[in-house]
């Protein structure tokens, strides 16, 4: 079976990291406590998309350096390949696809995190958004997510594994199956 892994939100808790980072940019910007903590970032922070993305890429390597994986990631990945699957592991984080010195250094320091935490992969993708378009050719079975917006396009053609988080708790789609651990997911492509 091939199967697809997002990072941010799977591999690891970024709500709990960003929840924290915008937390103390309100707090600094006099901005009002937040009142909906589980709404993505942007959202949470009152700011436009592009507000976002600059505060979120001044710690965005702060981040991606020092987030913990979940438990259990390294040991499922690792049981997954003993077990004969192809894991590819596709993340679209924000500036990865830029090439210039930023986007390089995301892709080396994302490399260097799976590197670090023992996570095997057989292929790692950086994308954009829908990620369904650039996962499609690899023809994947399966695929685990966490993002909403994502799952939608993307469970229309395989079946998706949502990764449980706080942001995603009212969600409910054909063709998704939703998870709370790294066993989980492994019970599930086993087929128990």
């Amino acid at each position: 079976m091939i199967i697809g892994f997002d990072i941010d939100g799977c591999m690891c808790d970024d709500h709990a990291f960003r929840l924290e980072q915008w937390g103390k940019y309100t707090f600094e910007h006099g901005l009002p406590v937040m009142d909906k903590p589980y709404g993505y970032e942007w959202k949470i922070a009152y700011m436009d998309r592009w507000s976002n993305r600059d505060i979120m890429q001044s710690f965005q390597f702060e981040y991606i350096e020092n987030v913990p994986p979940r438990f259990f990631v390294a040991e499922v990945m690792q049981k997954l390949h003993d077990d004969g699957h192809y894991l590819i592991v596709c993340t679209g984080r924000t500036g990865s696809l830029r090439e210039d010195e930023r986007g390089h250094r995301i892709r080396e320091t994302t490399e260097n995190w799976l590197r670090k935490n023992g996570i095997y992969y057989d292929e790692l993708m950086f994308t954009g958004f829908p990620k369904i378009d650039y996962v499609r050719g690899k023809h994947c079975d399966l695929f685990v997510e966490d993002a909403p917006f994502t799952v939608d396009t993307m469970s229309l053609e395989i079946p998706v594994l949502l990764f449980d988080n706080p942001y995603n708790q009212d969600y409910t789609r054909e063709n998704v199956t939703r998870v709370y651990s790294w066993y989980d997911i492994y019970r599930y492509v086993k087929g128990e």
